[in-house]
């Protein structure tokens, strides 16, 4: 019997899901060149393919892990990111929810199944002390990952630019901190709901990790963030709590954190009207993508690297002290 080993693609573009490539010792001693009899494998061989076996290890216990729990509840599509303890192969915690390929597909499944569920509005909430910590670093400043930067950044984008122009109402439950591309990731919805309790806070902290965010991020930025914020939140990454994000408009109720997702559910369902159908919501789309114009054109466009191979952050990506 052939021996079959499956790889999960490690690199996801636009909303395409993750496919599955099986190799088998045929396929295998054909791309090797393997002479046609039998031979004894030698230490060299033993070594290779033990490192296969390790990173092919690697690769699978970090792509089947489950991040989202998606679920209909009265025309609402509820998309909750689970918080378990834990890392990822490559170090990262994964209850901070920071954007990699795998929480961008499963996001991507989740909107999916909203619009083929015919949801007329979406909530998406997060559990624990995080909403979404930025990028992944930690996994983008892996070797084989970082030359891929500019094209796992475009991934994101995309997510953006389609939860800003989606066809119903989107509400996000901000449970914690929201901070760069996570930041930019909770805008990206029509509303937000954050707790007066709770010390999450709002920053993006590019002059401090050594990135100069994407035409695409900061015209988001814009376009979400009143004019009197751009500087201090963009330029001076200055942060915000809830009552201040309140004040602003950026957030538009703060719960108690443990009426945070029932506020978030009723908030949308009070919108359901503006998503009732397949040409409200084909109106909906139009709309948004008119309104928001310029980051529609920049997201996910011609993205340049933001400077992920030199940037300041640390092994955690956490700006280095």
């Amino acid at each position: 019997m052939a021996l079959a080993i499956t790889v999960i693609g490690a690199e996801i573009k636009g909303r395409s899901k993750a496919k599955a490539q099986t190799l088998t010792h045929q396929h295998l001693a054909k791309n090797a060149r393997a002479p046609k009899k039998a031979r004894t494998l030698t230490s060299q061989d033993l070594a290779h393919l033990f490192c296969l076996h390790r990173s092919l290890s690697t690769a699978l216990s970090g792509h089947d892990k489950k991040l989202l729990k998606t679920e209909m509840v009265d025309g609402v599509a509820l998309v909750q990111m689970l918080a378990p303890e834990g890392q990822f192969p490559w170090g990262t915690r994964i209850f901070e929810h920071r954007i990699n390929p795998l929480l961008i597909q499963q996001l991507n499944e989740a909107l999916d199944f909203a619009e083929s569920e015919g949801a007329q509005a979406l909530v998406v909430a997060g559990e624990g002390r995080f909403f979404c910590n930025g990028m992944d670093l930690q996994y983008i400043s892996m070797p084989e990952n970082v030359k891929r930067s500019t094209q796992i950044q475009t991934d994101a984008e995309m997510l953006m630019g389609r939860i800003l122009t989606l066809g119903m109402p989107t509400v996000a439950a901000i449970n914690g901190h929201f901070t760069a591309a996570g930041a930019m990731l909770g805008l990206a919805f029509d509303q937000r709901v954050m707790p007066s309790d709770s010390k999450a806070l709002f920053f993006v902290p590019g002059i401090d990790i050594g990135l100069v965010y994407s035409k695409g991020m900061t015209a988001l930025m814009k376009a979400k963030l009143p004019q009197p914020l751009w500087n201090d939140a963009m330029c001076m990454s200055k942060r915000y709590q809830s009552a201040e994000l309140l004040r602003h408009g950026v957030v538009n109720d703060s719960p108690l954190s443990s009426e945070l997702v029932t506020k978030a559910m009723e908030l949308a369902s009070s919108l359901k009207c503006k998503g009732k159908d397949e040409k409200t919501r084909a109106t909906m789309h139009g709309i948004k993508r008119n309104l928001y114009e310029d980051a529609v054109i920049a997201l996910g466009k011609d993205v340049v690297d933001m400077g992920f191979e030199s940037g300041t952050f640390d092994a955690t990506g956490r700006a280095k002290k």
